[in-house]
């Protein structure tokens, strides 16, 4: 299988929404545009998580110049230890012109019963209905 070249992203990791601290993690990717995965997105609190599902979550993909940017990412999103918070996956991301690309994902690891389901899969405009109510 061919290593994705391309992160998919879709909470705290999105430009948007990245802190300054997350923008540094993010310096040499470019953004590729907004794109979709299958997933089921959930809200934590502080962050969103998304699992495998069959539901579609909205974020945006970024092409890595280099997989060891991924490792700072990967401390990020606490992805070491015997139970980490979450997992650097493989995906397929679609573009808004239809066409796939192979993307890794951080799914989420842990258990759910913390996690309030975002149905229409997309964390940022979560956040704007969130601040509205």
């Amino acid at each position: 299988m061919m290593i994705p070249q391309h992160l998919f992203v879709y909470g705290t990791l999105r430009p948007h929404l990245a802190s300054d601290r997350v923008r540094q993690l993010l310096v040499g990717m470019k953004v590729v545009g907004p794109a979709t995965v299958r997933g089921r997105l959930y809200d934590f609190g502080d962050f969103p998580g998304v699992t495998n599902g069959n539901g579609i979550v909205h974020g945006n993909l970024l092409r890595l110049s280099h997989t060891e940017q991924l490792d700072p990412l990967d401390d990020y999103e606490e992805c070491h230890g015997l139970s980490p918070l979450f997992t650097r996956s493989s995906t397929s991301a679609q573009l808004s012109d239809g066409f796939r690309v192979p993307a890794w994902i951080y799914l989420f690891n842990q258990h759910l019963k913390s996690g309030i389901p975002i149905l229409s899969g997309d964390y940022a405009q979560h956040i704007r209905d969130r601040s509205n109510h």
